[in-house]
Order: C-alpha cells, then structure tokens, then sequence
C-alpha cells in the first residue's frame, strides 16, 4: 500500500514539474513561474528585462519601451538607460516600441495623418496625400487628416519656376526659387514648365520666340537663300529678321547652300583633292580632264552634264585641266610607243619619244611600234621567222629547224634556217622535249619524265610505263594502254625487278625446293636440341632436391 502512495506522490510531482512554465517578458511572479497561478502583467509601456522575472510589484517592470524614432529586437530598451535601443537610420522613422525603422516621411507637398507611411505596406503615391499645384508644406513629415482644408495643411504657397528652368511640378519646393533647375544649354522653358522643351533657333534661322517646340513640332523658319541672322535665337515673323547678306561660296569650294554661312557648319569648304567646283557650288562634283582632254572650264562633271573632248589621234594636250574649246589646244604632237610596249592608244602621252604613258608588254609578248596591245608571241628555241615573232599560229608563221638543230634565241629572226646555228643533243633516258631535243646542247629544254613513266633516248613525249615483277618484254616496259607487250613469266617462277628485258622467259628464274628443305632441316634439328636441353635440366634439379633432403 504504501508503494502505491509513493507512486501517486512522485506520478504527480511529475506532471506539476511538466506543467509549470517561466513566465513570459512582460510579466512576473514571486518565483518567477506560472505554478500558484496566472503571472501578473507589467504596466502599459514597462516590461521585464528577460523570461521568468521574480517579483511581487511592478517594480520588477523595469524597463520602458524605446522611443519613437528607435527600435530593438524587442521593442524595450534592454538595459533600462536607453542604450539597448538604436537610432533608425536618416530617412525612416519607428513610432515608440517599435522592433523596425519602418515608416518614411511623406516629403515636401505631401501629408498623412501620421506624417509618415509605412514602406512595408505601400509607397508614398498611395499612401501619403499630395498637395495642391501651387502649394506645398513646410517639413517633411507634416501631418494632416484627409477631411481638413487643404490650404492650411499646405500652408505652403509656391511659386512658378522662371523661364529657363523647370521642375517637376513646375513650381519651385519653398516659395523663393529652391527646387527649379536650370535648362541643359541648347534647350529653353516657358515659366512655369516640368520640362526644356524648346530648343534655340540657330544662325539662319527664327521664329516669333526664337525658340522651336520638340513636343508640338513647332519648327523654326531657315532665311532665304544667301541671307542669314546675325546670331542664333532671333525673333521674328517673317524674313526681314535675316538682314545679313553672305557671300558666295569661290570656286574650289563648297557648302549646303552655296554661300559662306556664318557659322562653322555652314561655312565653305575646300573640295578634296582631285575634284572641283565653281563660284556657288553645294557640291564638288567636277573633275580635271586628262592629258589628251579638253573642255571649256577644264573639267568634267561627274554626273555627264559637262564632258572632256579628246584630242585627234596622235594629238595631245600639254597638261591635264586644258581649257579650250576646239582641238587647237591639243598643241603636242605624240610619239609611237616603242617595239616591246604599248598604250590604249599606241601613242606615248608627252611626245618626248622616251615611252612615257606606254606599258612593257608581258613576259613572253611582244609588240611593234605603234602597237595597242602586246598580240605577238615568240616563235621559241628551234623556231625562226623573219619577225621572230607570230601572231595566231606558230607552225603556220614559224619556221621549224631541221632536226639536231636550234636557235640560239627564243624570238630568232631569220629567212632560212642557217639561223639554226646551235647544234642540239638528244634528250638522255628519262626526259624529253617536243622536238626530242635539248636547244643548248647542253641539256636545256629537256624535262624530266613524270614519276612512273619512262622514255627512251630522244622521245618526244613519256609514254612509257615498266612490266612490272613477274612480267618481262624486249626493253623492259611497254607503251602507255598497250599492255599486252609484256609477258608474264611461267608458273613456280619469278623476276628479280620491275625493269626485266628478255626476249623470253629465260629471265624468270624457278623457285628452289632444297632452299625449303633445308630450312625444314634446320628447324627439325633445333627442336632435338631444345628437347635434350630440357631434359638435361630436369635431372639436375632432381638430383639437387635429394641431395637437399
């Protein structure tokens, strides 16, 4: 019995045990826990420093909440002295006790009923009241009920930003100026503007404010030709505002209008080099006539209205830019180019007969005097006629020189062939030439045969190909598609090269049956001897392990 009591005892000290709890902050008991009952609350705005506080009055809520304007973790200052609270940072604000810097001024020209707003919940557009145009308030976080006069919350009165400046609203943020910028340079306001949305005329140019609107497209008035402002901004209804007469543009410059503006977009500038213009051009579009060329102003103008004549045949012009208007100025009688040379023409283009303006004829062309264009061609080493040149067809105005003979030239000239005074060699084995002979005697002229062709002494072309192993012919190869020459040698028997000349098959040599034989023999021989040597081995190691044991 007395077992069961002690367990009822100690069962319900237990769940006394389980269900007794600290008290929270901000309350309190004689020990500090919620045993012998509910935990007495501290006063509005005190509270205990931590969980669990002993006391019996409420002096043991010894501390206060943090003040508007500071916050903690808690809400409290920790330390009862004001320290365990941090200032909000500039630009937010707390109310008093509060755990976050969560509420921002309205600004200037904006109200609330706090004077702040809560960036948690909204932003100031939605959450704040906005002043009427033309008036503000006096501080930031001003505070107003939406039910109250506008003018005495606003108590502020604004004025119009001036001409030249601008601001949001268009007023200024104090009433003497404060809040308006000023225009970027180049643009221009009206009193009162949120925007620089005029812009300066410039030189040349007016209107009846001296400025143009980017919103509405008002544009400005350009002067007439060759008249201008005599500074930009100018005011004015019509074109008398443009009192400045410009002058013409020289020739050999230019501008957009023809006339030297003054200012340095519109002033004239010099043509580029070898262009041209005349007095008043908006453009340099002309362009010197050549040598040989002639026009009434020296040039031509690029798109055709204005053309160079050129001078008669053989006839030219001292130098480029002539100005004439007949052929009387082509006052240079012009030379043939010279034999080797040519021009579009086939006349030099100063006369002097040096071949200035005429072009060597490319390697292995020619030309006579006079010649347009290089159409001759050499007759070549072995060849002759009395140019030494031919025009379409060698064989038909060339003459060939007999065999073993060539030209000591490439362009020989000549009736007969004693010009043929160079004593040729045939071309060696493995080369060959056209003619089958060199044009030296010493070799040149005669090329190598490509890899896997062949020629004989004196060929004309490399149409020779080996037999090949195995295959045998009387020289040893046979002409290019005509393979049958060759002879496959019989069976069991065989070539020792690729080059094998025979008339039969004596040159195929027969495979020896005692070369086989004998290396069977050799082979039987090693086996034995390797047999034996295992053996040998054997017995000696057995001997060696009895002798151990």
């Amino acid at each position: 019995m007395y077992s069961k009591v002690f367990c009822l005892i100690l069962a319900f000290a237990l769940l006394q045990i389980a269900y007794t709890a600290d008290c929270e902050r901000c309350t309190f008991s004689a020990d500090g826990k919620d045993d012998k009952g509910p935990c007495t609350q501290c006063d509005e705005g005190t509270c205990t420093p931590e969980k669990g506080t002993i006391g019996t009055t409420q002096l043991a809520c010894s501390i206060k909440k943090c003040q508007a304007g500071k916050f903690s973790e808690t809400g409290y200052d920790s330390d009862g002295k004001g320290k365990g609270c941090t200032n909000c940072n500039p630009g937010t604000y707390s109310i008093e006790g509060s755990t976050e810097c969560n509420l921002i001024p309205c600004g200037y020209g904006y109200y609330s009923e706090t004077g702040y707003y809560d960036q948690n919940e909204g932003s100031r557009y939605n959450e704040c009241e906005i002043c009427p145009y033309g008036r503000s308030t006096t501080k930031e976080n001003t505070i107003g009920d939406y039910d109250e006069d506008e003018d005495i919350i606003c108590d502020l009165q604004l004025e119009e930003c001036p001409e030249g400046t601008y601001s949001d609203t268009g007023y200024d943020s104090d009433g003497i100026g404060t809040g308006c910028q000023k225009c970027e340079p180049g643009t221009h306001s009206i009193k009162g503007s949120d925007r620089c949305s005029l812009k300066v005329c410039g030189v040349g140019t007016y209107s009846s404010t001296g400025y143009y609107n980017t919103i509405n497209y008002e544009k400005c008035t350009v002067c007439p030709i060759g008249k201008s402002t005599d500074k930009e901004m100018t005011i004015g209804k019509d074109d008398k505002v443009c009192t400045l007469q410009l002058k013409q543009c020289p020739e050999g410059t230019f501008s957009t209008t023809g006339y030297n503006g003054n200012t340095k977009e519109s002033e004239c500038k010099k043509c580029k080099s070898g262009t041209h213009s005349l007095l008043a051009s908006k453009s340099c579009q002309l362009r010197p006539c050549d040598y040989g060329y002639y026009s009434n102003t020296g040039y031509f103008n690029i798109n055709k209205e204005i053309n160079c004549t050129k001078c008669p045949l053989g006839k030219s012009t001292k130098e480029q830019q002539t100005i004439g208007e007949d052929e009387k100025v082509c006052d240079v009688q012009l030379q043939f180019c010279p034999q080797g040379k040519f021009s579009y023409s086939g006349y030099d283009f100063d006369g002097e007969g040096k071949g200035n303006g005429c072009s060597d004829c490319y390697p292995g062309t020619y030309s006579l005097v006079g010649s347009k264009s290089c159409d001759l061609t050499y007759c070549g080493y072995g060849y002759y006629n009395i140019n030494g040149y031919y025009n379409h067809s060698k064989e038909a105005e060339c003459q060939k020189c007999p065999i073993g003979k060539s030209t000591p030239l490439e362009n020989t000239q000549g009736t007969d062939d004693k010009v043929c005074s160079v004593q040729s060699n045939k071309c060696p084995e493995n080369k060959w030439s056209n003619t089958g002979y060199d044009y030296d005697g010493k070799g040149k002229g005669c090329k190598y045969c490509e890899s896997g062709t062949y020629s004989f002494e004196g060929s004309t072309t490399c149409d020779l190909k080996s037999c090949g192993y195995n295959f045998y012919s009387q020289t040893g190869f046979y002409i290019t598609n005509q393979k049958e020459e060759c002879k496959a040698c019989p069976e069991n028997t065989y070539t020792d090269g690729y080059i094998n000349e025979s008339l039969d098959d004596s040159i195929c040599l027969s495979y020896n049956s005692s070369d086989c034989d004998e290396s069977e023999s050799e082979g039987y021989d090693n086996s034995e001897n390797t047999s034996n040597s295992i053996i040998i081995k054997t017995t000696l190691s057995l001997i060696l392990l009895v002798a151990l044991f």
